[in-house]
C-alpha cells in the first residue's frame, strides 16, 4: 500500500489540483501536510471533491519541509503503508508512474541492491531539460546525463525528494528527515545518510515528471545556473556549511562542497542585482552554519 505525502506552503490551487488528479488511482492513501501560516481544518473542504481518500493536516505555521514530511511519513507508517511517495505541491505524476517505480525497486532488490529510494527523471517545467544524476568526487560534483529512453535505473548520490518512492522499512533503519535544516538539502542529507548505511538512491529514466526548479536561470560560460531569492540562498549556504560537520555526508561530499561554497557566495552575490545585501546575507549564512545555528531563519 502506497501513501502520497504532499507538503503545502501557500499553494497554487490550480497546480495542486493537477497534482491530485495525477495521483488519483495510483496511491491508496494521501496525506496533505500544510505548512501555510494560519492554515486550519477549514481548508479541508477543498479536498472533498477528489476521488481519493485525503487526510488534511494543517500545521498552522511554516514548520519547514522536513518537519512536514516527517508528519506525513509517520502517519503513513501508522496506517500500515509499505511505501511513501513524497511530493511537492507543484509536481505532477505521469500515469502508471507508481507501478513503474515499484517494479524498478523490486528489480534492484533482486540484484542485491539495498534501495534507499527510487524516483523519476525530472524535466524542468521552464525549459524541458532533464535533471542529471549526481556523483561526488574528491574535488567536484560530477553530473551525469540521464536519457529518458534508458532501460536501467541510474544510481545517484542525491535524489530530489518530490517523486521519491521510499519503502517505510528504510525509515526505520535510517531515520526520518533532519528537521533542523528546515528547508534545502533535506533530501541530500537523507540520501547521503542512507548511503553511509549501505543504501543507494536511483533515478528511473522511463518515469518522467515535470517540476519547477528554482526561480529563474541564466547561462554563464555555457552552463545554466539556477537562481533563487536571498532567503533560499541563505538556507542553501547555511545548510551546506552545517552539513560539513556530519560524518554521514561522507568525505567526498564534504570536500567537494567545502570547495564550492565560496564560489557560490561570490557568484550568487554578483548575480543578485543587490550585491552588498546578498553578500551580507550569505556571510551570515556561512557563520550560522559554522556555529551550528539551524532552524527557521529570523530577520533581525
Amino acid at each position: 500500500m502506497v501513501a502520497a505525502v504532499i507538503v503545502l506552503y501557500n499553494p497554487d490551487h490550480q497546480l495542486l489540483e493537477r497534482l491530485l488528479l495525477s495521483i488519483t488511482g495510483q496511491v491508496e492513501k494521501t496525506f496533505v501536510i500544510d505548512n501555510t501560516p494560519n492554515s486550519s481544518s477549514a481548508a479541508s473542504a477543498f479536498f472533498a471533491k477528489y476521488r481519493i481518500p485525503i487526510v488534511y493536516v494543517p500545521l498552522g505555521d511554516n514548520m519547514g519541509i522536513a518537519a512536514a514530511q516527517n508528519v506525513g511519513i509517520q502517519l503513513s507508517i501508522e496506517a500500515g503503508c509499505s511505501h511513501v511517495l513524497l511530493l511537492d505541491q507543484d509536481s505532477a505524476l505521469p500515469a502508471g508512474a507508481i507501478v513503474q517505480l515499484l517494479v524498478a525497486e523490486e528489480h534492484l532488490s533482486r540484484r542485491g541492491k539495498r534501495v534507499a529510494a527510487v524516483g523519476p527523471l525530472f524535466l524542468d517545467e521552464k525549459n524541458g531539460k532533464p535533471a542529471c544524476a549526481v556523483q561526488h568526487t574528491w574535488l567536484r560534483v560530477k553530473r551525469l546525463s540521464v536519457h529518458a529512453d534508458a532501460c536501467d535505473p541510474v544510481e545517484t548520490d542525491c535524489l530530489n525528494a518530490s517523486g521519491s518512492l521510499i519503502c517505510t522499512t528504510v525509515f526505520k533503519e535510517v531515520g526520518l528527515m533532519l528537521e533542523e535544516l528546515f528547508i534545502d538539502a533535506v533530501d541530500t542529507e537523507w540520501c547521503m545518510r542512507c548511503k553511509s548505511k549501505g543504501f543507494s538512491s536511483y533515478i528511473v529514466p522511463n518515469v518522467t515528471m515535470v517540476h519547477n526548479i528554482g526561480d529563474m536561470a541564466v547561462s554563464i560560460l555555457g552552463r545554466e545556473i539556477t537562481l533563487h531569492g536571498d532567503i533560499r540562498n541563505y538556507y542553501i549556504i547555511r545548510n551546506a556549511t552545517y552539513l560539513l560537520r556530519l560524518r554521514t555526508m561522507g568525505y567526498r561530499w564534504r570536500i567537494s562542497n567545502a570547495l564550492s561554497i565560496p564560489k557560490y557566495v561570490v557568484l550568487y552575490s554578483l548575480l543578485s542585482g543587490h550585491i552588498f545585501t546578498s553578500i551580507s546575507m550569505l556571510l551570515t549564512a556561512l557563520r550560522d552554519g559554522l556555529i551550528g545555528k539551524t532552524g527557521r531563519f529570523a530577520r533581525k
